[in-house]
Order: structure tokens, then sequence, then C-alpha cells
């Protein structure tokens, strides 16, 4: 006699459609120079797992006096990008 009852597998969970700026991860952060603060930015798409930034021949950022204004440029920096992106996606 075969069994007739079989397990069965959980449907995986629908994955979480984002939208707008929910859709992006900016991670700030800055780093110390001999010439001043650098800010540091990296910019990643969710949907996609795409990196918006750094990208090939992006130009230098700037050198700031201290952590704090080079993190809030990098922050004003990448929601610029992301909205560039959310207008017009590559």
């Amino acid at each position: 006699m075969a069994d007739s009852t079989r397990a069965r597998r959980a449907a995986p969970p629908n994955p979480v459609e984002r939208s707008g700026r929910d859709n992006y991860l900016v991670a700030v952060s800055s780093r110390r120079t001999s010439s001043g603060t650098v800010p540091t930015l990296k910019i990643t798409r969710l949907s996609d797992a795409r990196v918006i930034y750094p990208f090939q021949g992006h130009a230098d950022m700037p050198f700031f006096e201290s952590a704090q204004a080079a993190e809030q440029y990098a922050q004003t920096y990448g929601l610029q990008l992301v909205d560039g992106d959310i207008a017009v996606p590559e």
C-alpha cells in the first residue's frame, strides 16, 4: 500500500516589491587621507543587485575637513544619483 499523502513544500514567498528610493541601498562612509577626509559611497539597486555607484570613470569625491561633512555630502550626492536612476533607469 503506497502512502497517498505526500509532504507538500510551501511555495517560496513572493519577493518584496520595492519602489522608489526603497529599491536602493545607499551606503555612506568616509576615510581619512593625508589631504583630508574623503566621502565613500556605494549605491546598489536592490531589485536586480546592480551597483549604480561607483562606476568606471566616476569623478573623484572632494576632500572635507570632517567625517561628518564628508558623509553628509555623500548622502546628498547618493540620493541625487538614486533620483536620477529612478527617472531614467539604465
